[in-house]
C-alpha cells in the first residue's frame, strides 16, 4: 500500500458518497411517481437507479482493490469475487471493508446490474426492481456506515 495515495482514495470515497446521495434522490423520485407514470417509464427509471447504485459502490471496491489489495480479481465473475474480497481482512494491509450481511444484500444489486446489462429494456420486470428500490435506502445507510468506518481506518494509518 502506498500511503501517499491514501488522501486521494479518501477523497474519491467521499465523492462516491455524494454520487450515492444523488442516486438516493432518484430512488425517491421513482417511487414517488409510482402511481401516475406508465409502467415502462417506472421500470426503466428504476432499473437505471438500481444499476447506478451498485456501479457506484463497485467503483469504490475497485479502487480499494487496486490501491491496497494489489489489483482486481481476474477471470470470469471477477465482480463477484471482488464483492466477497471486500468482506475479508487482508492482514498487514486492511480490515474487511464490509461485513458478510451487507455483502449478501449488495449481491442482489450486483445480480440485477448484471441482468440489466444483458437484456433489453422491455424485458425488465417492475416486480423485481421495486423491492430493490424500496430496500435501497436501508442498504445505502449500512454501506455508508461501514465505508465511513473504513475511511476512519485509512485516516488513522495515514497519520501514524
Amino acid at each position: 500500500m502506498n500511503i501517499t495515495r491514501l488522501p486521494g482514495m479518501i477523497t474519491d470515497i467521499q465523492l462516491g458518497k455524494r454520487s450515492l446521495d444523488v442516486i438516493a434522490q432518484h430512488q425517491a423520485e421513482v417511487l414517488g411517481a409510482e402511481e401516475g407514470e406508465p409502467l415502462f417509464f417506472l421500470t426503466s427509471a428504476g432499473a437505471v437507479v438500481v444499476h447506478d447504485f451498485y456501479n457506484t459502490i463497485e467503483k469504490t471496491f475497485c479502487q480499494i482493490a487496486e490501491e491496497i489489495d494489489g489489483g482486481l480479481p481476474q477471470g470470469d465473475a471477477w465482480y463477484q469475487r471482488l464483492l466477497q474480497r471486500m468482506t475479508v481482512a487482508i492482514p498487514a494491509y486492511r480490515p474487511a471493508v464490509i461485513d458478510q450481511t451487507l455483502a449478501g444484500r449488495l449481491g442482489e444489486y450486483l445480480r440485477f446490474r448484471h441482468l440489466f446489462r444483458h437484456i433489453y429494456g422491455f424485458e425488465l420486470d417492475w416486480a423485481r426492481i421495486r423491492p430493490l428500490l424500496v430496500d435501497l435506502p436501508a442498504v445505502l445507510a449500512e454501506f455508508i456506515r461501514q465505508i465511513d468506518d473504513f475511511v476512519r481506518y485509512l485516516q488513522s494509518i495515514q497519520h501514524d
